[in-house]
């Protein structure tokens, strides 16, 4: 009885999650997250049944009760579903903090992009989405704005992959206490930064993205310019770590050094890559005696 309970609770605030994700403008980015980790917690607290009954009645309800079920039903099932899977099996796995949510990023995000490429090979035209985004925006903003959303549709679904993934982690561990989960929590986000390895990858997509911009392939152009604008949000992210660091004891400052870096993402991007060497951090600890910024799981 106990655990039908929690199958029908968890599954009830995993629908309105989702569906908050969807109604809610802006801010409902924050609430699909909470979708995956009403599931994960069910898994782990009922078992992989209750689990997988807890995924049908949602999906059920989805599909019965929402306009647009079916498409809706789908996103739930290559998300949500699929982020809730891999964040469980990498719980039980005992693995790292940073080695499961990369591992849910990356599997979540190859299927996903081979999901948007199977529409494009079977002949769906991504002009379509154009033309339904666009629907009564001014010309001159559709081209400006939803355009280069398009063009950009494969790096801007591994982006939200990203954050979506990491949000349910960081819900998902700061939750669990209060269902009598223990789950590791991440480091502080001002100590967030990416691996050296990583400047290689940043310097082959711009190499990559140059070339082709010269070259006459468009295809291979939209390949270069979707695999840097990831690692440019990547190295976003750092920049955005290293200005927590510095401003965490001043919100006025935190504040303002986000809305410049939102408004000029580029100075975010040059900062988390300037970090590669010069390791602003460690100098700054180094100065207060304080030791190296430890790196963590």
């Amino acid at each position: 009885m106990f655990a039908i309970k929690n199958v029908f609770l968890f599954a009830s605030f995993s629908f309105l999650f989702f569906m908050s994700g969807f109604v809610i403008p802006f801010i409902g980015i924050f609430f699909l997250p909470l979708s995956s980790v009403s599931l994960v917690l069910l898994f782990v607290k009922s078992g992989v049944l209750s689990g997988i009954a807890g995924i049908i009645i949602t999906t059920a309800a989805i599909y019965k009760f929402i306009p647009h079920g079916a498409v809706l039903t789908f996103t739930f099932l290559l998300f949500v579903v699929l982020n809730s899977l891999f964040l469980y099996s990498g719980i039980k796995r005992k693995k790292s903090c940073w080695r499961l949510i990369a591992d849910s990023c990356i599997a979540i995000s190859l299927v996903s992009v081979a999901v948007i490429l199977s529409f494009v090979v079977s002949g769906f035209q991504l002009s379509w989405l154009n033309s339904r985004i666009a629907a009564g925006i001014p010309k001159d903003i559709s081209a400006a704005f939803v355009e280069p959303i398009i063009r950009n549709i494969y790096s801007i679904t591994v982006i939200f992959v990203i954050i979506m993934v990491t949000f349910s982690y960081i819900f998902l561990s700061a939750g669990a206490d209060r269902f009598n989960v223990k789950i590791k929590k991440l480091q502080s986000f001002e100590k967030w930064r990416l691996p050296e390895a990583t400047i290689f990858a940043f310097i082959f997509s711009l190499l990559f993205y140059v070339v082709s911009r010269d070259g006459k392939s468009v295809v291979l152009f939209q390949i270069s310019q979707n695999i840097l604008y990831l690692i440019f949000f990547l190295y976003f992210v750092g920049g955005l770590s290293i200005a927590q660091f510095f401003f965490s004891k001043s919100k006025v400052m935190l504040v303002l050094s986000y809305i410049v870096f939102i408004l000029s993402a580029p100075a975010a991007v040059f900062l988390g890559v300037s970090d590669v060497w010069l390791d602003f951090r460690k100098k700054k600890e180094d100065a207060n005696n304080e030791g190296y910024l430890k790196t963590g799981d």
